[in-house]
């Protein structure tokens, strides 16, 4: 399988998101993570991300008559082996091709102001020193942690919502005429 197969798939990308925040997981985690992915499918995918290698398998280990394998992220070493316009290219290649397949499946209607799906398109530029960059990414990274960590609570719940994919990039803009 391609990495650009294996980095489009909504499900092995919430897997690598898992993976990147916790570090490490086992297939029962990511299962109760994920409770809309049915297990086969959620295994299937793990396995693809353990066969390219952006997971790895730290242990096996016995519990219950069954076997369970320690997974963690590689996520770091995976990305070393890759040319930074390679990653930048996967990265919105996937972001494209969540928005295709969304598209794709509406193309007949445009959700409305007060919709569910909540969709929108923002860039925002700053001027910002080092120290200030540093500050607004730790403060995004609180939020997420936060969203992050109500996800457990929320799936208890019969209105649990939509899977949602919130992107951010920052980089420095390349100024014409300095």
């Amino acid at each position: 399988m391609q990495l650009t197969e294996i980095l489009s798939n909504p499900t092995r990308m919430r897997i690598i998101q898992y993976m990147g925040v916790h570090k490490e997981g086992t297939a029962k985690e990511l299962a109760a993570y994920m409770p809309d992915v049915p297990r086969r499918t959620l295994y299937r995918h793990i396995n693809s991300l353990v066969e390219c290698g952006i997971i790895k398998v730290k242990e096996t280990r016995q519990v219950r008559g069954g076997t369970e394998r320690l997974l963690v992220d590689n996520q770091i070493e995976f990305n070393s082996k890759m040319k930074p316009s390679d990653l930048t290219y996967q990265y919105f290649m996937n972001l494209y091709n969540q928005f295709a397949r969304y598209w794709e499946q509406h193309a007949d209607e445009l959700p409305e102001k007060d919709s569910d799906d909540v969709i929108g398109f923002v860039t925002s530029t700053f001027v910002l020193d080092a120290e200030e960059t540093r500050n607004m990414i730790s403060e995004i990274g609180e939020v997420v942690k936060k969203y992050d960590n109500e996800h457990h609570k929320k799936y208890g719940d019969k209105k649990v919502g939509k899977v949602r994919s919130i992107s951010y990039i920052s980089a420095p803009v390349d100024q014409e005429n300095k």
